[in-house]
């Protein structure tokens, strides 16, 4: 009976999903137009009309019916897709998160492996003769390759962070004055190569002279470009002569706020140069440069020449 009720309903108020509107899998043919929520929807009101009129009456006012059964089956069909549709958006969320995860702990990883493949040097510098410490001596690490700057406080002491473990680093110490300077490798005997992680101390003497005739000379500093963008080159020179021995290759100039150093070749007679790139990540801001040179006997000259680089 309840069936033949249905059956009447013109084609557009059937059910159009060929899996059944809440999920039983059963709508969509001709022969079952409605899911079996329907069915059970329709054969309990028509049971209730069963009593009180004749079948006529009630598949007059099945339409109606069929109406409210679809409401109800439109609800919970409306409740599963939210539901599915809320698991469907936290399973995005989940897999985001997890995508989110991934990419941190690369990150994090990351970042542990490139401190893992340096290490740091410190130390304090105090005066050979009172045991004062020194403060203003310039520091300079693996002058020849790895070219890194610091300077002592007022305490004498001093760091240089992001030393390359594997590789050599001499620590050499340049005072103006009438200082000799300090190599850890020529006076101490070291050979100073880091691992992973470690952290070097360093501490030394310096003393100084009374022969200011045993000095080299160093004047005419000069940078390209004052003004330069992070990333961009300058070429910096200076002319250095004489010393006790000889002049000694380490003719240099250094940043200690920008952590590092150049080292100045020769082009022929007195006059050195080198061409230098501003590291891309340098902060906007102000950078001195301090010219020095030493000679083969040790001495350091008897004043540093400065210079300031302006970074963009």
């Amino acid at each position: 009976m309840y069936r033949k009720a249905i059956h009447c309903l013109p084609q557009p108020l059937r059910c159009a999903s060929s899996h059944g509107s809440c999920g039983c899998g059963f709508g969509g043919t001709r022969n079952r137009a409605y899911c079996s929520k329907c069915f059970h929807i329709i054969y309990l009101i028509t049971q209730i009309f069963r009593e009180r009129a004749n079948v006529n009456q009630t598949i007059k006012i099945a339409p109606l019916l069929l109406c409210v059964a679809f409401g109800l089956v439109a609800c919970t069909s409306g409740g599963q897709d939210a539901q599915q549709s809320s698991e469907t958006k936290a399973k995005d969320s989940t897999a985001a998160s997890k995508d989110q995860g991934e990419e941190s702990t690369q990150a994090s990883t990351t970042t542990a492996q490139s401190s893992e493949d340096t290490g740091t040097i410190s130390g304090r510098a105090t005066d050979n003769s009172t045991g004062e410490p020194v403060s203003n001596i310039y520091i300079v690490v693996g002058w020849r390759n790895m070219q890194l700057a610091a300077i002592t406080d007022e305490d004498g002491r001093y760091t240089v962070p992001n030393v390359p473990a594997g590789e050599p680093a001499p620590v050499f110490g340049f005072h103006e004055g009438q200082y000799l300077y300090r190599n850890s490798n020529f006076h101490d005997d070291l050979d100073i190569n880091l691992e992973p992680g470690e952290e070097f101390t360093y501490d030394f003497t310096v003393r100084e002279h009374d022969d200011p005739a045993g000095q080299p000379e160093v004047s005419d500093p000069s940078i390209s470009s004052k003004t330069v963008a992070a990333g961009e080159k300058v070429t910096f020179g200076l002319t250095a002569k004489g010393g006790e021995g000889g002049l000694s290759p380490e003719v240099i100039a250094s940043s200690p706020k920008l952590g590092q150093m150049v080292l100045l070749k020769s082009e022929g007679g007195d006059r050195f140069r080198e061409e230098f790139t501003v590291p891309p990540d340098t902060p906007p801001g102000e950078y001195t440069f301090t010219f020095f040179a030493a000679s083969k006997k040790c001495y350091d000259p008897k004043t540093f020449p400065e210079l300031t680089l302006r970074v963009t």
